[in-house]
């Protein structure tokens, strides 16, 4: 089990100065992956996003690669610019009526004449450089929500426990209420047949009032019971499980609410209600899980 979120950096240093990369993730129903690189580096952002995409697959997920270099930084000429500022100076000299000619000293006295330049080349061995610390920095960040999954899978089983441990007071509580319910039921039985004249509306209302008493939940408790199973094994098992276990969260509560509508017995239905309150926590941890 892997959370979905997660931090990890890693930097190294370059003939082209020092590379740091930082990667981190907040939940999300898909993997949505974005990435920031210098314009130097941008060739490198495919395979980048391709070796994320292999080891993740679900999370919004957030690479940014920076690059600190001592190179100075050089200024040269625009040709464009040059080309822009020179019709731009010829319009105002019309519009004006000026007389004096443009000069090249004209134009390099406009700022945005002048362009930077400090694109590096990056040599085949430096860009390897960089990819292994990318790769560095995806394991430390994989291991950083590793971290996290057990964290979450312990705490997540432990309700999963807890709720078990409920269904099995339910059970038992259940048993306890058919007796009472069958004794009711005898007394009711032999009320009908002790009346010396049968009145339909009477007979029709114990009847009803027998059918309801005897609503079975059993099915339902079968169907909880399985789903948490499946729940234990799902949270064990290796690579994505957060959708699963969602829609398991999802099963579990509906049959508690099932049981809940069913069963005529208070102390059944407080029981039910603690259990969709573990569910509900249970849920909050999962929309974070891998």
């Amino acid at each position: 089990m892997k959370s979905m979120t997660g931090f990890a950096e890693s930097s190294v240093n370059t003939d082209i100065g020092k590379i740091t990369v930082d990667i981190r993730s907040e939940n999300h129903r898909f993997l949505d992956i974005s990435t920031s690189l210098p314009e130097s580096l941008l060739q490198m952002e495919t395979s980048i996003e391709d070796r994320m995409k292999n080891l993740i697959h679900r999370g919004k997920l957030r690479l940014r690669l920076s690059m600190q270099t001592d190179k100075i930084e050089r200024q040269r000429l625009s040709e464009s610019a040059l080309r822009e500022n020179h019709r731009l100076l010829k319009r105002i000299n019309s519009a004006l009526e000026l007389k004096g000619e443009i000069e090249i000293e004209h134009l390099l006295m406009m700022e945005n004449s002048f362009e930077s330049h400090t694109r590096p080349e990056i040599s085949r061995q430096t860009e390897t450089t960089i990819k292994e610390t990318v790769a560095k920095a995806l394991l430390k960040f994989n291991k950083s929500r590793e971290i996290e999954g057990e964290k979450l899978e312990k705490a997540i089983l432990r309700r999963i426990e807890s709720i078990k441990k409920t269904v099995d007071n339910i059970k038992k509580k259940r048993k306890e209420f058919i007796k009472k319910s069958e004794k009711k039921t005898k007394e009711r039985v032999e009320r009908i047949f002790s009346l010396k004249n049968k009145n339909g509306a009477l007979i029709s209302q114990e009847a009803a009032a027998i059918v309801t008493e005897k609503s079975e939940i059993d099915e339902e408790i079968i169907r909880l019971e399985a789903h948490i199973s499946k729940f234990r094994k799902t949270a064990r098992k290796k690579g994505p499980t957060g959708k699963e276990l969602d829609f398991l969260v999802q099963e579990m509560n509906r049959e508690a609410g099932t049981i809940s509508a069913k069963c005529k017995d208070a102390g059944i239905s407080h029981l039910t209600i603690n259990i969709r309150l573990e569910l509900e926590k249970i849920r909050e941890q999962v929309q974070n899980i891998e």
